[in-house]
């Protein structure tokens, strides 16, 4: 387990970063149940490709103009929330992996987050989402509808139910 933590924001050219040349694993970080699926997924994907994580956690703007530092009260708690969640995450994909993740934390709407890094991060190889059986996830909805031509890369949808096969 590593010692420190790795740091927020983590994109830039690193060589201990790049395990192979497996390419890069996208993963959306949340708290749903159908996370658990696609974190399980990619840490296989990973393993079996010789390739590398990266985690992406996004901040929804929720739009409090009126009340400027309410709202930065708002962000800096749900950062302090993200960094908790993807530090959590990283553990475990280390022990499973032994490898360390890169991090991305952005600030917007999550699909404009996600074919932004996409289409900037040339070594990203596939965008990884769960789905659930009982909620719809609005970025398999996006990325499968009109979104699509964002994608250029094979976008990997895991059931919730293979984290129970």
């Amino acid at each position: 387990m590593p010692k420190t933590k790795p740091d927020i924001d983590n994109t830039e050219s690193d060589e201990s970063f790049m395990v192979d040349d497996g390419g890069v694993y996208l993963l959306v970080v949340d708290d749903s149940p159908e996370f658990e699926a696609a974190l399980s997924r990619v840490q296989y994907l990973a393993r079996k490709n010789k390739g590398q994580i990266a985690l992406l956690y996004v901040i929804e703007d929720e739009g409090y103009l009126h009340w400027r530092f309410i709202e930065k009260r708002i962000q800096s708690d749900k950062r302090e929330q993200a960094e908790s969640l993807l530090w959590n995450v990283a553990q475990r994909i280390y022990q499973s992996c032994g490898q360390r993740p890169a991090f991305y934390i952005k600030e917007g709407k999550t699909r404009q987050e996600v074919a932004q890094i996409i289409a900037e991060d040339k070594t990203i190889r596939a965008l990884v989402l769960g789905a659930s059986a009982t909620n719809a996830n609005p970025l398999i909805s996006y990325f499968t509808g009109k979104g699509l031509y964002e994608l250029n890369v094979p976008l990997v949808i895991v059931p919730e139910s293979m984290l129970h096969s």
